[in-house]
């Protein structure tokens, strides 16, 4: 009987595995992320001008690529994403940079209320080579009603 119960309970465990890891293997983020950076930003390798920004999931991509497009429709870019976790739930939506010597890179997006977010997966071929170089990142937050 003990080993019956013991076979059930590794089962049911087992069952419960993909549900549990489907939940954690997307990102986090549901709705469309409306932000106004004041600076140039750099996702993947390609430079986007300060100005207001959609972020949102790109649909058909199982929550694993986000699209960045301007409010004013005349820049977009694809990236992919995967998930992160901050220790603190944010107030408001957080845009987080990674910045070395005054040039900003895209690192993670957070939506208010959520302590699950998004990070992105590619670093571009010049913060590779600032990386490699010694520069370090000083992690710079923009906050979004």
């Amino acid at each position: 009987m003990r080993m019956q119960s013991k076979v059930i309970l590794r089962v049911a465990l087992l069952a419960l595995v993909p549900i549990f890891a489907t939940q954690f293997s997307h990102a986090q983020i549901t709705n469309e992320i409306q932000a106004t950076i004041s600076h140039p930003f750099v996702i993947d390798n390609t430079t986007l001008p300060p100005g207001k920004y959609n972020f949102r999931m790109l649909s058909g991509s199982n929550q694993t690529a986000m699209i960045a497009a301007s409010a004013d429709g005349k820049t977009a870019i694809e990236f992919t994403v995967r998930n992160a976790y901050d220790t603190h739930v944010p107030q408001h939506t957080e845009l987080i940079f990674n910045r070395y010597d005054g040039k900003e890179f895209l690192h993670k997006i957070f939506e208010g209320g959520r302590r699950s977010g998004v990070a992105a997966i590619l670093v571009s071929r010049e913060e590779s080579r600032l990386q490699k170089s010694g520069k370090n990142a000083v992690t710079h937050t923009e906050s979004q009603p």
